[in-house]
């Protein structure tokens, strides 16, 4: 297309130098090279338009919450089902685990409500290997609700995995959506 662009406007003003007589002219011949120049100019500019991605198709975010109160035992990874955002579709409700669609550096946030009397220890873990903590050791009265919050960056490849799940692998028990876990790439 961009050649049949130029030759058609070469052949054009060629056509009207000829039909006015100055075909030998200069100023002509300068004319039409300016003009070639900003054409191809303009068709660069045009083609490297259309190589840009809408920003929107890289944006990755997601943010979950537990849809009840759950206990988790052992290392069992922390399935938070219900979805307030999942731009980018990288979270798996049935998992409990965050895909990274693609290589960036990521942000990640998890709040954990324990029950009275109950600690917790989540972990953020990627593939399997232990990133970051948090202790939620909620020793007071029956009556007392304990929330602990962690938030981290980190590089990540394509396809690696992030999940919570205690680190100490006691029994953990959560209470529904102020138990929450969330992520967004930022570069």
């Amino acid at each position: 297309m961009q050649s049949t662009v130029i030759c058609s406007l070469v052949w054009l003003l060629a056509a009207l130098s000829v039909a006015h007589g100055d075909c030998n002219n200069a100023l002509t011949t300068s004319f039409i090279k300016n003009q070639l120049s900003s054409l191809e100019k303009a068709i660069n500019m045009l083609d490297n338009v259309s190589k840009c991605t809408c920003p929107c198709k890289d944006q990755v975010v997601f943010h979950a919450e537990m849809g009840s109160s759950k206990t988790y035992y052992g290392n069992s990874v922390w399935v938070y089902d219900k979805v307030v955002t999942n731009v980018g579709n990288a979270y798996n409700t049935s998992t409990g685990k965050f895909t990274a669609p693609t290589n960036g550096i990521y942000q990640f946030n998890w709040y954990t409500l324990s029950n009275p009397k109950v600690t917790s220890h989540p972990g953020l873990f990627v593939n399997g290997q232990i990133k970051a903590r948090q202790a939620a050791n909620n020793q007071g009265g029956t009556s007392q609700w304990l929330t602990t919050g962690s938030s981290m960056a980190l590089p990540l490849k394509r396809g690696e995995e992030v999940y919570i799940m205690d680190v100490r692998g006691w029994k953990s028990q959560l209470r529904s959506q102020w138990t929450a876990f969330g992520g967004v790439l930022i570069n």
